[in-house]
């Protein structure tokens, strides 16, 4: 699950829930219902992998990497 690696990160870097709500401008109640149903939106995911200081990468075929960045979340308008 997707939550439970979070949690794993968050724990090792001793953040606390309350500072990643903040910082996704959600309740700390709503972040909870996040990590309970492992429901994130691309963007959250991005978001709170930032904040974390880590990154969303996909990796494919030898030596090919996708890494996704804040700028990803962004309309192109």
């Amino acid at each position: 699950m997707i939550s439970n690696k979070i949690k794993q990160i968050m724990k090792e870097n001793h953040i606390k829930a309350v500072d990643v709500a903040r910082h996704l401008e959600i309740t700390p109640q709503s972040l909870n219902r996040k990590f309970a149903k492992d429901i994130w939106s691309t963007q959250d995911l991005i978001s709170v992998l930032d904040f974390l200081g880590c990154q969303l990468v996909i990796e494919y075929k030898p030596d090919t990497k996708l890494v996704f960045s804040m700028d990803d979340t962004k309309k192109n308008i």
